[in-house]
C-alpha cells in the first residue's frame, strides 16, 4: 500500500512539474492587453502570445517573458528588450536517475523559442539577451545594441545588421549568409565557425575578433578593421579584403589550421611585422597589394592547379 502511495505521489509531482513547464508557453491575457494598449509591459508574461506583425515600436519589454511568443514580422524598432527571455529550456530534471531523493526534480524535456523571422528590431536594446539557436532570417537589426548577446548558431541569413553594436557577442556557428554588417562593431566577438558567405562587412570593426574556421566565401571586408584578429583555418575564397587593416592579424598554420586566400582580393590591405602569414594558402588568382613583400610569400603556400 505504501509503495502504491509513493508511486502515486511521484506521478502527481511529475504532472505538476509538467504543468509548470506548460505554463511557460501560456501568456497572461491582462499583460497582453496592457502591452497592446500602452506598449509598456516590463516583466510581463507574454510567452506564447501571438504578436505577429504587431506594431510594438519603442515598447518597454524589459525582463519580459517572451519564450514561445510569435513575433514574426513585428515592429520592435527602438524597443527595450534588455533582460527579456526569448528562449527557455527545461534542463533541470532528474536526468534519468529516478531516485527517491529526486522527487520534485523532474524534467519536462522541452524548449520554447520565440519566432522572429522578418522582425524589425532596428535600434532595439538587446544587450546580453540570449538569442541562441533562434531564426532571425531577414530581420532588421540595424543600429541595434547587441553587446555581449548570445547568438550562437542563430539564423541571420539576409539580416540587416548595419551599424549594429555586436561587441563581445557570441556568434559561434551563426549563419549570416548575405547578411548586411556594414559599419557594424564586432570587436572582440566570437565568430568561430561562423558562416558569412556573401556577407557585407564593409568598414566593419573586427579588431580582436576570432574568425577561426569561419567560412568567408565571397565575403566583403573592404576597409574593414581586422587588427589582431584570428583567421587561422578560415576559408577566404573570393573574399574581398581591399583596404582592410590586418595589422597583427594571425593567418598562420597552427595545429594544422590554415587560412585559405584563394582568389582573395588583398589590394591596399594594411599589415605589419606582427601579421602572421606562415603556411597561409593562396593561388594564382589571389590579388596581392602592390609591393607585397616577397619574403612573406616564401612563408606562404601556393596552391597550383593539377
Amino acid at each position: 500500500m505504501k509503495i502504491k502511495l509513493i508511486i502515486l505521489a511521484i506521478f502527481v509531482i511529475f504532472l505538476s512539474a509538467c504543468q509548470d513547464c506548460n505554463a511557460k508557453k501560456t501568456y497572461n491575457s491582462g499583460h497582453l492587453k496592457r502591452l497592446l494598449r500602452t506598449k509598456k509591459c516590463p516583466k510581463c508574461d507574454l510567452s506564447g502570445a501571438d504578436l505577429r506583425n504587431a506594431d510594438l515600436a519603442g515598447a518597454d519589454l524589459r525582463e519580459a517573458e517572451l519564450s514561445a511568443a510569435k513575433l514574426d514580422g513585428a515592429n520592435l524598432s527602438n524597443a527595450d528588450l534588455i533582460g527579456a527571455e526569448l528562449r527557455w529550456r527545461d534542463d533541470v530534471g532528474d536526468k534519468g536517475k529516478m531516485g527517491i531523493a529526486e522527487i520534485g526534480d523532474f524534467s519536462c524535456n522541452v524548449t520554447y523559442e520565440a519566432t522572429l523571422i522578418g522582425v524589425n528590431l532596428q535600434g532595439a536594446k538587446l544587450a546580453g539577451v540570449n538569442l541562441s539557436y533562434l531564426d532571425l532570417s531577414g530581420a532588421n537589426l540595424a543600429g541595434a545594441d547587441l553587446r555581449e548577446v548570445n547568438l550562437r548558431a542563430t539564423g541571420l541569413e539576409k539580416a540587416n545588421l548595419e551599424r549594429a553594436n555586436l561587441e563581445r557577442a557570441n556568434l559561434k556557428n551563426a549563419r549570416l549568409r548575405r547578411a548586411n554588417l556594414r559599419n557594424a562593431n564586432l570587436a572582440d566577438s566570437n565568430l568561430i565557425s561562423t558562416y558569412l558567405a556573401d556577407a557585407d562587412l564593409t568598414e566593419a570593426n573586427l579588431n580582436g575578433t576570432n574568425l577561426s574556421n569561419a567560412r568567408l566565401l565571397g565575403t566583403k571586408f573592404e576597409r574593414a578593421k581586422l587588427k589582431n584578429s584570428k583567421l587561422s583555418d578560415a576559408y577566404l575564397l573570393e573574399t574581398n579584403l581591399k583596404d582592410a587593416d590586418l595589422q597583427g592579424a594571425d593567418l598562420r598554420d597552427s595545429t594544422l589550421k590554415r587560412a585559405y586566400l584563394m582568389r582573395a582580393n588583398l589590394q591596399k590591405i594594411q599589415y605589419d611585422s606582427k601579421t602572421i602569414w606562415t603556411d597561409t594558402y593562396y593561388n594564382e588568382q589571389t590579388i596581392f597589394p602592390s609591393g607585397f613583400d616577397e619574403n612573406i610569400k616564401k612563408q606562404m603556400r601556393l596552391l597550383k592547379k593539377n
